[in-house]
């Protein structure tokens, strides 16, 4: 099963409509605008995300036994930018997909829920529940939050999409699926954290390494 590939019936396509329509409409209003228009350097990196992730959506290699591998990349998105410009970044990349082809439009509202909205909602999860803990280090965010994130975000994405039109998909599969999703996001909230850690809008060197000032 491929995420981008799910082609609902329209009453499918209406709901999941109603849903997104909100929460974009959220995310539009809610969006740090400010904080990005003042700095170069995150709008950069905003426009090579809206750049890459329809690349990355677009590489679904067969795995052996039949399955795809599928690499989301939104974990990354929403712990730089904030979900709300996290969902923004998706959609722009959707569009790019239906512009050329590969998403079918009708399909466009689904696929932006499982693609880009689950993801981002489960990892937003995953860090509130980090930043309640009693101690928190920067092995948690990495680790937990960005790596166990982001393979949680996957898998949700998969088992809904499964529950919807392959009830019958081996769950060993998804495992086996959401681990390299987990070690590119992993790998990329580390290196931005180490090298540009004043662009990841959810890091805090206060919370996670205990420096002030």
């Amino acid at each position: 099963m491929n995420l981008g590939d799910l082609i609902p019936d329209p009453y499918l396509s209406r709901a999941a409509l109603i849903l997104l329509l909100p929460i974009l409409l959220a995310a539009v209003l809610g969006a740090p605008w400010k904080a990005l228009l003042a700095r170069r350097e995150r709008q950069n990196a905003l426009g090579v995300a809206i750049i890459c992730l329809p690349l990355l959506w677009s590489m679904s290699p067969e795995l052996p036994g039949g399955a795809r591998l599928q690499l989301l990349g939104m974990t990354t998105v929403a712990l730089i930018f904030g979900w709300q410009l996290a969902l923004i970044a998706g959609t722009l990349a959707a569009a790019v997909l239906i512009v050329v082809g590969t998403w079918p439009l009708q399909a466009v509202t689904l696929n932006l829920l499982l693609v880009v909205v689950v993801p981002v909602a489960v990892t937003m999860g995953v860090l509130w529940l980090a930043n309640r803990l009693r101690r928190t280090n920067l092995f948690i965010y990495m680790l937990g939050v960005a790596f166990g994130g982001s393979m949680l975000g996957l898998a949700t994405s998969f088992l809904v999409g499964s529950w919807l039109f392959e009830p019958g998909l081996d769950h060993a599969v998804v495992l086996l699926i959401t681990f390299p999703e987990g070690f590119l996001n992993g790998c990329l909230i580390s290196a931005f954290t180490v090298f540009y850690p004043e662009l990841v809008r959810t890091y805090d060197d206060v919370r996670y390494l205990g420096k002030g000032g």
